[in-house]
Order: C-alpha cells, then structure tokens, then sequence
C-alpha cells in the first residue's frame, strides 16, 4: 500500500527524471522517501508506533501496566559491582 496518490507519484517521477535508474526503482525510492517523511511528521505528532506503545505503557489505566519494565522480577537479574568491573564515575585530571 502507498501513501501517495498516483498523481503525486507522476509530480516526483518528474523530479527523478534525470537519475539513471529504471522506472521501478525510481517508483521505490520516490515511496520510501515518502514513508521517510511520514514518519517524521508522525514523530513530530507524537504518533509513531512506538510513542504510542510507550504512551499505554504509562497508562495505568491498562491492567498490565504496572508489571512492565520492572526488571527485579526477571529471575537471571543480578546486580553488578561496578566498581570491581573497573567502571569509575570519577574524573581523571
């Protein structure tokens, strides 16, 4: 399924039509740079799938919600001595 109308698609052919390449290949640059802009203006939004995935996360609303993320309930969860790993949070002049 495409974003774009095939009049649309007839305008960016009209811009692409010096680049070496054959006309499906045009075809699929033109929609992927379209599905490129669709998706910043969904991020400028607030509505990629990812925002909202994030978004009923937060919900408390949604049944489950108070069970994701917590990473204390993972069994393989340990904690790590960082200190002993050789990780310092202390700056060296």
């Amino acid at each position: 399924m495409s974003i774009l109308t095939p009049e649309e698609y007839e305008r960016y052919r009209q811009c692409v039509a010096d680049i070496d390449l054959p006309d499906a290949e045009k075809d699929e640059l033109i929609g992927i740079v379209a599905q490129i802009m669709a998706h910043f203006v969904d991020a400028a939004f607030g509505e990629t799938s990812e925002q909202i995935i994030l978004s009923a996360r937060e919900n408390g609303a949604f049944p489950s919600s108070a069970e994701c993320g917590k990473l204390s309930d993972i069994p393989e969860n340990q904690r790590v001595d960082l200190g002993y790993e050789g990780a310092s949070n202390i700056r060296e002049p």
